[in-house]
C-alpha cells in the first residue's frame, strides 16, 4: 500500500508540474515512475507526451519499446496462469483449435494501447530519421568546382523525393500485407463458462440464456455453443471485431449479470479448417 502511495503522490506532483509548464521535471518525475511500472499507461501517456514537446524522440521511443515489453510480459503471465488454474478448460481449448486447424497467437493481444503505442513508434521513428537526414545534409561538403550550387540542391531535392517515394511504398505494401494476414487469418475465440451456483438456480434462468444466445447467433458472432460434461458450465464458440466487443457481448449473458457463472476468454487466429468440421456439425 505505501509503493502504491508513493506512486500516486509521483504521479500528482508530475501532473502539477506539468501543468505550470516545468517540463524537465514532469519528465524525470513521470519516468520514476514508469522505470518502477513499464506499463503504467496513464504515466506513460504523460511521459511520451511531455518528451514529444520536449523533442526528446529518442527518450520518447525508449519508453514505447519498454511499455510494450512490459504489456507482452505481463500477458505471457496473465495466460500461463490461467492455464495452470484451469488446465481441463484449456485441454478442451487446444482440442477445439486442433480441430479448427491450429491458431496463431499474435505478440500483444489486441490490446488498443498498444496499438496506440505501435503508431507513435512509427511517428517517433520517422521524426529521428528526419533529424538526421537535416544534419547528414548540413554535413555535406561543398559542391565540387564543377558543379553548380543550384545543381547541386537540385539533385539533393530529386534524390528527396525518391527516398520519399520508396518509403510511402513500403508502408502501402506492408498495409496491404497488414490487411492481407487480417483478412486470412480472423481471430476467434472460446468462450469457458464456468457455473457458481446450483444447477437448480442455472436451470431457472436458462431460458434466458438461450435467448441471449439465439440473438447473438442469427447476428453471426457466435458459431457453436454447447453444456461441458460433466455440467460444470458451457462452450461458446465465437467470432468479433476484437477482444473488447466479445466482451461485451459476454457482458449481456443472464449468466454472467446475474452472477451464477464466471467466464474465461481465449483468443486464437483460424488459420486453417478441416472438411470435418462441417460434417461434424450435421450430426
Amino acid at each position: 500500500m505505501k509503493a502504491i502511495r508513493n506512486l500516486t503522490a509521483l504521479m500528482e506532483e508530475a501532473r502539477e508540474r506539468e501543468q505550470a509548464g516545468n517540463l524537465d521535471i514532469a519528465a524525470a518525475l513521470y519516468q520514476r515512475i514508469v522505470d518502477k511500472d513499464p506499463a503504467n499507461r496513464d504515466a506513460v501517456r504523460r511521459l511520451l507526451m511531455v518528451y514529444r514537446r520536449l523533442k526528446e524522440y529518442r527518450k520518447e521511443l525508449a519508453v514505447v519499446d519498454a511499455a510494450m515489453n512490459a504489456v507482452a510480459r505481463r500477458d505471457k503471465a496473465t495466460r500461463e496462469s490461467w492455464l495452470a488454474a484451469h488446465p481441463e478448460a484449456a485441454k478442451l481449448g487446444k482440442a477445439m483449435l486442433k480441430s479448427l486447424g491450429g491458431a496463431q497467437e499474435a505478440a500483444y493481444g489486441t490490446d488498443s494501447f498498444v496499438q496506440q503505442l505501435l503508431k507513435r513508434k512509427q511517428l517517433v521513428e520517422r521524426k529521428i530519421s528526419g533529424v538526421k537526414g537535416k544534419r547528414a545534409r548540413k554535413e555535406q561538403p561543398a559542391a565540387p568546382a564543377d558543379k553548380s550550387v543550384a545543381v547541386k540542391k537540385k539533385e539533393q531535392a530529386v534524390e528527396l523525393r525518391r527516398q520519399a517515394a520508396e518509403r510511402k511504398k513500403r508502408q502501402v505494401e506492408a498495409r496491404r500485407a497488414a490487411k492481407q494476414v487480417a483478412a486470412e487469418q480472423p481471430s476467434l475465440f472460446v468462450i469457458f463458462l464456468r457455473y457458481l451456483v446450483s444447477l437448480e438456480k442455472i436451470d431457472a434462468v436458462m431460458e434466458k440464456h438461450v435467448a441471449f444466445l439465439d440473438k447473438y447467433f442469427a447476428s453471426g458472432e457466435f458459431l457453436v455453443s454447447g453444456r461441458q460434461v460433466p455440467r460444470t458450465g458451457g462452450i461458446i464458440i465465437a467470432r468479433g471485431r476484437d477482444r473488447a466487443a466479445v466482451e461485451r457481448i459476454t457482458k449481456q449473458d443472464p449468466f454472467i449479470k446475474g452472477r451464477l457463472a464466471s467466464v474465461d476468454i481465449v483468443e486464437f487466429k483460424a488459420s486453417k479448417k478441416g472438411k470435418g468440421v462441417q460434417g461434424w456439425m450435421k450430426r
